[in-house]
């Protein structure tokens, strides 16, 4: 049983933009002279671990339909942040 628990939160798409957007933030920090702490992390494992909480703090006050939405949004997030350059993550984390 709990190994079905612990397969199912593997295999949340909003976990994994998490880690797909931590895999793709880190190698443009050197480009950017950034780290973790300026995201508010100390390493990309505590930055994926506070992403996944902050999912799972919305995702409890979701209806079930709604866990269903945001799922497949965020598998499609995952496939688009594959794509960005580190100019075009830098928009979306830095330029106001």
């Amino acid at each position: 049983m709990v190994l079905l628990v612990l397969l199912g939160c593997g295999a949340d798409s909003c976990y994994q933009l998490c880690a797909t957007t931590a895999q793709a933030l880190e190698p443009c920090f050197a480009e950017w002279g950034a780290t973790w702490e300026d995201f508010d992390a100390a390493t990309r494992v505590a930055w994926g671990d506070r992403c996944r909480a902050q999912w799972e703090e919305q995702r409890v006050q979701m209806e079930l339909r709604q866990v269903d939405v945001a799922s497949a949004a965020c598998t499609e997030a995952s496939d688009e942040v594959r794509r960005l350059s580190c100019d075009e993550l830098r928009a979306l984390y830095f330029d106001p």
